[in-house]
Parts: C-alpha cells; structure tokens; sequence
C-alpha cells in the first residue's frame, strides 16, 4: 500500500478528499491529515508518506515554505499542489521545488483518479529504476501476478506492468494451479485444540511456503512452461504456459508431478497440486485460479500427493456409475435464505435416489455427493463478508476429511444434514452478530427486492424512519464499502447466474436484476468481474 498524506486547513476539504475515492482499491491508505504546514511535517517525518496532497495557502507555515522543505529533505515524497484559479504564481514556484503536479479546486473525481494513477505510475517505475536485487523484483513480479490471477488489475497497468518486468504471457492457452501442503499429525493436532499460532510455527510455514514457490519456479521456468508465486491467501499458485488440456499435455504433467516428488524430497513435505481450467487469455486467469482453488477440495477423494486436474475430475464425476446431478444454484439459494428444512429435504431425496439407482455403490456414490454438496455449502460462506475467511478455509478442511471416515449411509446423510446445520446457522448468526438493525434489515431487503430498480438508500432510510446520511454512514462503516456499491455487486452476481442459466440479452438481462439501463449495467458489470457479460455466457458454454 502506498502512503498519502492530505494537508488542507479546510476540515471540510479533506473529509471529501478521503470520501471522494476507495483509495485501497489505488493502491493507496490514508496515513494522515494535517490542517497547515507544521503539522504536516512532523507526519512526513514519522511516517514518510508516498503521496502528498497539498494545499498552497494555509495558516502557520504555508504550502510553499513546506515544498521547500520536502524537496530538500523528504525527495521521496512526491507531492500534488491543490490551488485556487488565482494561486498560478505559487503553483509554478511549487512545481520548482518537485511537485508533480497540480488541482485546482475544486477538481473532478476523474481528474483526481488520473493524476493519482500517473503518480503511481512513476512510484513503481522508480521501485523498478532503484532495484538492485532479485528479492525486490521478485516482490514486485509476485504482487503484479498475483493480482491478475485475481482479476484485479487492468489491461493496461498489466500490459505496462509485465513489459517492466520482462515477462511473455504470449504463449497461451493458460492454467491456473494451485498447491496445498498436507497438514502434518502434530499441526493438525494443534488445530484441533485450538491453540493460539506459534509465531515459530508461522515462521516456518513462511519458508514452506518460500521454499515451496522457489522449486516449482525453478522446474516451470526451465522448461519455459510456466511461472511460481505467492497467492493473496498465502499459498502458492502457479501460472501454466501453453496448456493443451489434462488428457493431452503430458509433458507438463510430468513437470507438475516433478514439482511434488522434489518438495517431497528437499523439503520433507506432501503436497497436492490442483489445476484450473483452461484460459485463452490472461484476463480470464481468474477463471481458472478460483476452478484451481475449488478442485483442491476432491484431493479427499482422489488421494493427497497428486496432481488433480478439473476438467478430469469433473468428467469423472459425469461418467460415474449412480451419478445424479446436483443443482449446485438451487441448493445454494436453500443454503442462503436459511431454509434447514428445505435443504435438508433437498439432500435426503438426492441420496435417495442415487442409492436406488445404484444399492452396490451406496457409500462410494453418496460420500462423492456429500463432498460435493459440502464444497457448495462452503461456497455459501465464503461468499458472506461478515465470517473470518480463515475460519472458514479451516472448517471445510477439517469437514472434507470427516466425509471420508462415515462408513453407513446413514453416517453420511446424518453427517451432511450436521454440515447444513452448522453452515446456516454461521450464515445467520454472523450477521446479527454483527449488524445494527437499519444495515441488516437492509442486506435483507436487498436481497428480497434487487430486482426493484427503484431501490435505494433513501428509500430504505424513508421506511427505517431514519435520516439517509445515518443509514449510509452506518452502512459504509459496518460493511465495508457504500450502499450502492454492494446493491450493485449483488445484482451483477445475480445475473452471472442468469447468464448460464438463461438466454436472457441486454436490456432484458439488466432488467431482470434491477438495472434500468443496460449501458449502466454493462459498465457496472465489467468494473465488478473484469469480464464483459457475453464473455460469461461463452465461457459456461464452453465448459458444456
């Protein structure tokens, strides 16, 4: 993250500078404010802040005699000058002591964003001019990698960004794989009395994880197949150059079992390597990493220590003998409103009929199916910002494992309907827990009326009976992030539903979840998943 500092004397100037954008979203954590000059030094020199908005006149010591002081002192700090029309004399004695730039007040939020997005620009082209080492490089790549596996950075920063860097993402298709190391007798033993982390332990599943990335980078890049890093939830990934497909590639097969046996062998370490889908373009890699991350769950039933692919595994799961298919969508949306009963039904009559279609294969059949319908559950809290996400990866972890020891189909079923319990009763109680009234009265109106273009904060604060600066204040505070952000986010995920499950185009499309435009809803759409809403549909029918 990098550092800014806001110095203006007006209180109100600053409040809408840190309103104005979602800063973390730059890049970028407000570090500090300051109403004049003086005070705004004695921050430059605790915290050394990257980025500097200054105001030109201010009381105590102005914005001029603090350039002054930062070109000669703090020449890190590149700083921004906020001026009015007949400020233009000091801005250009400002621009001689290194700022960077200037606003004139008061400036647009896209001329703010442009200048912020250059600024960081030079920032990273600085870091790259000053590296002297590979281990700086090496943060960089892996910060750069991780992001467009995750679908967070644009294709401009990322064309620029990899083109710094050196690296060649022309040989496609790609693959997006993941590794989970094996949990030892003793870490899990730790895990399941709950001890506090060791911060020894936490060093050494540090060098794991270093270790780790450091052999599979070796192996992959040799080969000129692929390349190492760290993911955002500390696990290591890896990025698969020229991959034809789990049936035909065998030569990077052989790469990718290489990668296990020479962990197992320098590192005394069992791991398992699950690979994503096939991608055509690093856009869609984020496709891939999240088919990657959901495959690791199988690595219960096809053994630890191998290489699972996602395509095999659910062709596998096709052609398998008493396959019903699960309507992953429908037993979600159970799982969401809270329904035990109607879940719990939905789970009874599935086994029902996969033990009549085929008695002899009963616990081997209904163990893949409670594996399955686990992994959806889990699914459901992961996507709830209001549960530790840690917890939650620990959970299914322990939960998966459990599946495979029931031996009755009875064991299963009572063991999967104990799941579902859990599992909505963490999705209800989490949000009581932690929500006022007004904002979960509100999640819950959201979700009852998205399709309701009329929909907003006002309306709701109308029905609340309470002032729409408060609800909106309460919201953003206790969610994270604006009213209109999260009904928008929420309606986009609702119609990449649609857009595999129906032929629903265009405006009838947006319509369908609230948007009463559909050029609105298209740019909506591609800020909230980097995709276009075609390209959704095309890639689900690919997978058919």
């Amino acid at each position: 993250m990098y550092q800014l500092l806001i110095v203006d004397d007006e209180k109100q100037t600053r409040e809408g500078i840190k309103r104005l954008l979602e800063w973390q979203d730059y890049g970028i954590e407000i570090c500090g404010e300051a109403g004049n000059g003086q005070e705004a030094l004695k921050i430059i020199e605790r915290q050394r802040p990257d980025i500097i908005l200054l105001d030109i006149q201010m009381p105590v010591m102005n914005g001029l005699e603090l350039a002054k002081i930062i070109h000669a002192g703090y020449q890190e700090c590149k700083f921004i000058v906020l001026s009015g029309y007949d400020d233009f004399a000091l801005v250009r004695q400002a621009m001689k002591y290194g700022a960077v730039d200037y606003l004139l007040k008061p400036s647009g939020k896209e001329e703010i964003i442009q200048t912020i997005e250059e600024i960081i620009d030079t920032l990273e082209d600085r870091i790259i001019s000053k590296l002297q080492n590979n281990e700086h490089l090496a943060l960089l790549k892996n910060n750069v990698l991780n992001r467009m596996i995750n679908g967070t950075i644009s294709s401009r920063e990322l064309r620029d960004k990899l083109e710094l860097l050196e690296l060649d993402f022309s040989k496609g298709p790609f693959a997006v794989a993941s590794v989970e190391i094996a949990q030892t007798p003793d870490s899990a033993a730790s895990a399941e009395i709950d001890q506090a982390p060791d911060p020894i332990a936490e060093d050494d599943i540090s060098r794991q994880i270093f270790g780790i990335c450091n052999i599979c980078e070796g192996i992959l890049k040799k080969s000129g197949r692929g390349l190492a890093l760290t993911d955002s939830s500390g696990r290591v990934s890896m990025i698969l150059m020229e991959y034809s497909g789990w049936s035909s590639d065998e030569r990077l097969n052989k790469l990718l079992k290489r990668c296990i046996l020479e962990v197992k062998k320098h590192m005394n370490l069992e791991i398992t390597i699950s690979v994503g889908n096939q991608v055509c373009s690093s856009r869609k890699m984020c496709e891939s990493y999240r088919n990657a991350l959901s495959t690791m769950s199988y690595r219960f039933i096809f053994g630890i220590g191998n290489v699972l692919y996602c395509d095999e595994i659910k062709e596998y799961f096709e052609k398998a003998p008493g396959f019903i298919r699960i309507d992953g969508e429908h037993f979600k949306e159970l799982i969401k409103e809270g329904s035990l009963k109607e879940a719990g039904k939905y789970v009874r009559e599935l086994f029902l009929a996969q033990i009549r279609r085929d008695p002899l294969a009963e616990i081997y059949v209904l163990k893949n199916s409670a594996l399955e319908l686990s992994v959806l559950a889990f699914q459901c809290l992961a996507e709830n910002a209001f549960i530790d996400q840690n917890e939650i990866y620990d959970m299914k972890n322990q939960v998966l494992a459990e599946i495979m020891l029931q031996t009755s189909p009875e064991d299963v079923s009572s063991h999967m309907l104990d799941i579902l319990r859990k599992v909505i009763g963490l999705i209800g109680s989490s949000r009581e827990k932690t929500l006022s009234k007004p904002v979960f009265d509100s999640i819950q109106y959201i979700e009852r009326n998205y399709t309701d273009p009329d929909l907003s904060l006002q309306y709701l604060a109308d029905d609340f009976h309470i002032s729409t600066a408060y609800l909106g204040k309460l919201f953003k505070k206790e969610i994270g992030s604006n009213f209109n952000d999260y009904l928008n986010t929420y309606r986009i995920r609702k119609a990449e539903k649609l857009l595999v499950s129906t032929n629903y185009k265009g405006i009838e499309l947006a319509e369908k979840v609230g948007f009463a435009s559909y050029n609105y809803f298209y740019i909506v759409f591609k800020k909230v998943t980097g995709q276009k809403p075609m390209d959704i549909r095309k890639n689900a029918l690919g997978d058919v």
